[in-house]
């Protein structure tokens, strides 16, 4: 049995297809190489962003803190202002009057 040359020997075809596989290979390793640098970046950018989110909680905490302050110091200065104003009030009307009575005689 003779072979024709349009028809590749066995040992051809699977020389032909190592080939295709190693480069088949060598494409993927590439490929995995680049996935895996594009994966550490976007780690390393989640991790700055953990960073970033983790100080704006830590900020929003403290202005929640600050305005309970100020709200609580609101609330004890109101207490403050209206039993002084209630002291004035009583002062006033233990005065008798707007003021201006006092000494005409009238």
């Amino acid at each position: 049995m003779t072979q024709t040359p349009e028809q590749p020997s066995r040992l051809d075809r699977i020389e032909q297809l190592l080939f295709l596989t190693t480069t088949a290979l060598g494409d993927t390793a590439r490929q995995q190489q680049a996935n895996t640098q594009a994966i550490a970046q976007v780690t390393a950018r989640l991790d700055q962003l953990t960073l970033k989110v983790d100080g704006l909680t830590e900020d929003v905490q403290l202005l929640t803190d600050y305005f309970r302050q100020v709200i609580t110091n609101a609330e004890t200065d109101r207490e403050t202002f209206q039993a002084e104003i209630r002291r004035i009030w009583e002062y006033l009307l233990q005065q008798g009057g707007n003021g201006h009575n006092r000494g005409t005689g009238a």
